[in-house]
């Protein structure tokens, strides 16, 4: 199974008080799902590529999220949350009645940059009357690290942002400059002024991938 070393939340890194904190609840289901994944996902690939079944084995441990992958041709409408805006773009996993939007990454340290805007931009975007992303969750690797949450969270649907919390995954065994699950935490803490989201929890992973 894959192993999940590393848990940050934005909210314990920030002085903010008025948001809200990222769901515990939620944070340890989400959690739990990434531990649930087999290693063997990730047989036949090298590091630093993309493995679309570790996203589709992580949606298959919550339910009650909206799976990019899940429509025909890999392309989900409800996980499109500024195509009424002329946008296409997505997040990997969504719940739009928690509003919670997560990325999975396994390979490039941009596109954390590329997650946290869409988590910001999702908690712009409102929904009946509710940012439609209010917590984000990153997932990365932790042996190798965002800001489609900052567009989320500009983004309103019917008065609420679409993301007002987002989750990243993110290996924890990336070394140097492919650190990601450190390079997330850089950008958080440098964003974190400007961040306006609720809260953004990042989950850091061992790939098993050899080196």
């Amino acid at each position: 199974m894959v192993v999940v070393e590393e848990v940050t939340k934005l909210s314990e890194r920030r002085t903010q008080t008025s948001s809200e904190a990222f769901p515990d609840e939620s944070l340890a289901s989400i959690q739990a799902a990434v531990e649930a994944v087999p290693a063997s996902v990730f047989d036949g690939s090298t590091k630093h590529t993309e493995v679309g079944a570790f996203d589709a084995a992580i949606a298959d441990g919550l339910s009650q999220y909206e799976y990019e992958g899940d429509a025909a041709g890999g392309y989900n409408p409800n996980c499109k949350l500024w195509s009424h805006q002329g946008f296409n773009y997505s997040v990997d996993l969504y719940d739009a009645d928690a509003r919670i939007a997560i990325e999975v990454e396994k390979s490039e340290r941009k596109n954390v940059s590329d997650d946290l805007l869409k988590f910001q931009k999702g908690y712009r975007t409102q929904k009946d009357g509710r940012p439609k992303i209010e917590f984000g969750c990153l997932v990365v690797p932790v042996n190798y690290l965002g800001l489609k949450f900052q567009k989320g969270y500009r983004t309103q649907k019917d008065g609420r942002p679409k993301i007002e919390f987002g989750c990243l995954v993110v290996p924890v065994n990336y070394l140097g400059r492919h650190n990601l699950y450190q390079h997330s935490l850089t950008k958080l803490d440098f964003m974190k002024g400007v961040l306006f989201i609720d809260d953004v929890a990042v989950i850091g992973y061992r790939d098993p991938r050899p080196d």
